[in-house]
């Protein structure tokens, strides 16, 4: 996991529409990053060549067309969320989970429900661990 890239938040955006759905031409990369984001054209393009860069992206050329490249995403959602929470656990909660479950219990108003899905959560995670 420590091989992921890092993604900054305006990169994580173009990396949110590639992950919904890919391969995308650039104008349609651009056309569904400014659907959720103002961002001019320029600055789409250049978040993707550091994506690229980063090898976080990929493309593939259109074999009829030279000058039409497909984008892809070389990494998926789920490992980037992970590698982002094992940072903010480090960064914030001294890589203690307890720690982290505790302040967000003591600061978030949950609903009767809410409690009841993560004592299940938990209980899960407590009977996986014993097997």
């Amino acid at each position: 996991m420590s091989d992921l890239p890092h993604i900054t938040q305006s990169e994580w955006n173009v990396m949110k529409v590639l992950w919904k759905k890919s391969p995308l031409t650039i104008m349609e990369l651009v056309k569904n990053v400014q659907a959720e984001q103002k961002l001019v054209s320029t600055t789409v393009k250049t978040l993707l060549r550091r994506l690229i860069a980063k090898d976080a992206v990929g493309f593939t050329i259109d074999e009829k067309n030279s000058k039409l490249y497909y984008y892809f995403p070389l990494v998926t959602e789920e490992e980037c969320v992970k590698k982002v929470n094992k940072q903010f656990l480090k960064q914030y909660h001294q890589d203690n989970v307890e720690n982290l479950f505790a302040t967000f219990v003591n600061s978030t108003d949950l609903s009767g429900e809410e409690i009841d899905h993560l004592r299940a959560l938990l209980e899960q995670k407590k009977a996986e661990s014993n097997e």
